[in-house]
């Protein structure tokens, strides 16, 4: 355990010092501290989140930041939680998400473990295969792994198999 933690330091360190980020974090502001927590498991599993919070600098205008890193990540999360859709979050989905879809990555949506039963999106997130954190099987973290790395988890797919 503790050497996959140390494994998964040293890939989150090269990986942000060249700025290569996994996945773009989508959520309603009133959702940060679960997407927090969801990013701190991400890393803790070698994946770069890229998260407003900690990379977006007090002072500097957010939409440039995001557009310089935006065609670079490989794949976007779009969080709903019990709030729904935030306005910045629908801004994000509307402006952003598009080049994900032109560049034909992975946008996931990810519902939080307060997620309503029918929550309310927009039709092109309806049709996408959804990670459930509302349910404990099948291991939501590593279905996203999936969805982000396109690598599923090797003991996860054994313990499926059987």
């Amino acid at each position: 355990m503790q050497r996959n933690r140390q494994s998964a330091v040293s890939i989150i360190e090269g990986k942000r010092a060249t700025k290569d980020f996994d996945v773009f974090l989508c959520h309603n502001g009133q959702d940060k501290p679960a997407v927090k927590q969801m990013a701190v498991q991400l890393m803790n599993s070698g994946i770069l989140p890229w998260l407003d919070e900690w990379e977006l600098r007090p002072g500097l205008p957010w939409q440039r930041a995001l557009e310089e890193q935006i065609e670079k990540i490989k794949a976007a999360a779009v969080f709903v939680g019990k709030n729904g859709l935030g306005p910045w979050q629908q801004q994000e989905l509307d402006a952003f998400l598009r080049a994900f879809v032109r560049r034909d990555c992975p946008v996931i949506p990810v519902l939080l473990p307060d997620a309503p039963q029918e929550p309310a999106l927009p039709v092109f997130l309806q049709t996408m295969t959804w990670v459930d954190f509302r349910h404990a099987d099948p291991d939501p973290l590593q279905r996203l792994i999936w969805g982000i790395t396109g690598q599923r988890d090797r003991e996860e797919w054994m313990h499926r198999t059987r």
